[in-house]
């Protein structure tokens, strides 16, 4: 099973091979109160929905070269939590924010993943895993990922949030 981020600042691509699990769904509807003179209580009006997905994912080397290959990544999925500084044409520096497309399992499509960002990450160093005795370094790493899914379109009442072969038919 993979999981792939595709940096939208330079067009890179991250694959991570590896266990997931833990994957968790989360859909946040706002509404806001309203008070009115003789009503006892508030009437409600719908304002926004957020959606995001968290998921846990365990990665290790086989070896010494995709060990090389896996800290290259985890320092790449690092940067996604950060902007690309630049220079405008008025000599200022403005950040252009770190939006991603990811693709996993029923998130996103293989041709072009879910557009969104990474809401939080967190690396876990598994004490019982396995280490680099000779570069001190851990080799088994527990990756917390929480994505924020934004959507290009307004979701909507007939939108399909999961794709599944066939199911364009229902």
């Amino acid at each position: 099973f993979y999981v792939r981020f595709k940096d939208l600042r330079d067009g890179g691509h991250i694959y991570f091979r590896g266990y997931i699990n833990g994957i968790t769904e989360n859909l946040s509807p706002s509404w806001t109160p309203t008070n009115y003179i003789g009503r006892s209580e508030p009437v409600y009006s719908y304002e926004r929905a957020e959606r995001d997905i968290s998921f846990n994912l365990a990665v290790f080397p086989s070896n010494y070269t995709e060990e090389v290959y896996m800290y290259t990544k985890i320092n790449r999925l690092t940067s996604l939590v950060y902007p690309e500084y630049m220079a405008d044409n008025n000599g200022l520096t403005r950040m252009k924010p770190p939006f991603t497309e990811m693709y996993m399992a029923h998130i996103g499509k293989k041709q072009k993943g879910q557009f969104g960002y990474i809401k939080s990450l967190s690396y876990t160093v598994n004490e019982s895993g396995d280490w680099n005795a000779l570069e001190n370094l851990p080799r088994v790493f527990n990756i917390a990922i929480s994505y924020q899914i934004v959507n290009k379109k307004p979701p909507a009442l007939y939108n399909q949030f999961y794709k599944r072969p066939g199911s364009e038919l229902i």
